[in-house]
């Protein structure tokens, strides 16, 4: 890798981090943006979730959402 792309990586990397939070963090019943890892990449998903009490549920079908997140934030209001 060079210079000019470590560079580019690492800044990428925290304007990731600016806009989302640790899991841990999560508020409860809002509608947020999940961040989860597969295969070393990081992906976030393009439906909106809400956190309940017993995991992630989708926030417009309600149905539960099988992921292990590990960043979130708050969904882009339309």
């Amino acid at each position: 890798m060079t210079n000019l792309n470590a560079r580019l990586a690492g800044s990428l990397h925290k304007r990731f981090m600016l806009d989302w939070q640790r899991i841990a963090t999560a508020p409860f019943d809002r509608e947020l943006q999940l961040s989860v890892i597969e295969k070393g990449e990081v992906y976030p998903l393009a439906f909106p979730c809400r956190r309940r009490e017993d995991g992630w549920i989708h926030a417009k079908t309600g149905k539960l959402v099988f992921v292990e997140p590990t960043h979130w934030r708050f969904w882009p209001e339309e």
